[in-house]
């Protein structure tokens, strides 16, 4: 039990400290609610600020190699879509040189249709010359493998360049009878074999791509789910908290008034 005194009012300085202390929880209280996070500097929770830290790191690291993997991607993807367009066009190829096996065939007839034939062959290997994205053609000859890193810890796999060579126009473009036609299948079929091979390796790299992307994705998600558990505010509970705090704050004040009419009630005591 407090003396009472004209020196020292203990009720106001005592209503001072709850004030003071009140003021503090509310304007943390305040800050977690505006910026959303329960930890949002190393003074609210050194260790938990630290994680939160590295496993900010790890997202943005996680979308860079997205953002890699979405550009490999692409380049093994322009590769395989020329491959099936060639693909396609080398039935005709094949069909045309059927037709030119016909020794019957006319001076004219055989002439239009080997024009036809080579710029279907012209047009096979410009396919596979502007089959490349961004400087890196997986498919054409020249090329070279790509690696792509896979992970955040630098880890990467192989997107694998096929190498095939230029369809053949020499000997495709001299069909002059059966014999010569059955040697330009030939060199179609030779083709044609490396072509799907070279379909197939990248298929099977993509499809690795793929498969990749979707775990990055899914990891960066975890990730970031993990740091909203750490350091969001439940916003629900904050805001209880400052309702309660304000409820403080206004009965201090309140208490604060009485202890400052109590030296005045001592004077009374010298009346009368």
């Amino acid at each position: 039990m407090m003396n009472n005194s004209v020196n020292t009012n203990g009720g106001a300085l005592l209503g001072q400290k709850f004030l003071r202390s009140n003021a503090m929880e509310m304007s943390a209280v305040q800050n977690r609610l505006s910026s959303g996070l329960r930890v949002n500097s190393v003074t609210d929770d050194a260790s938990t600020f630290a994680v939160a830290a590295s496993m900010r790191g790890d997202i943005k690291s996680y979308t860079a190699i997205a953002a890699s993997l979405a550009g490999s991607k692409i380049t093994a993807t322009v590769a395989i879509q020329a491959g099936e367009t060639m693909s396609k066009r080398l039935e005709d190829v094949k069909a045309k040189i059927v037709q030119l096996a016909d020794d019957s065939l006319s001076t004219a007839s055989r002439s239009t249709y080997q024009v036809d034939l080579n710029s279907m062959v012209l047009e096979i290997n410009r396919y596979l010359t502007q089959s490349g994205y961004n400087g890196t053609n997986l498919l054409g000859s020249g090329g070279s493998d790509v690696l792509v890193v896979a992970n955040i810890d630098a880890s990467a796999f192989t997107l694998r360049a096929q190498n095939i060579a230029d369809l053949s126009g020499a000997v495709l473009g001299a069909i002059t009878n059966s014999t010569t036609a059955r040697d330009a299948l030939s060199v179609l079929a030779i083709f044609k074999g490396n072509l799907d091979t070279g379909l197939a390796n990248l298929g099977a790299d993509l499809k690795r791509l793929e498969a990749q992307v979707e775990f990055i994705k899914q990891t960066e998600e975890t990730v970031r789910i993990g740091l909203g558990a750490l350091v969001d505010a439940d916003v629900a509970k904050e805001t209880a908290a400052i309702q309660s705090l304000q409820v403080r704050q206004q009965l201090g004040v309140q208490a604060m008034g009485i202890a400052n009419q109590a030296p005045q009630t001592l004077l009374n005591l010298f009346r009368g």
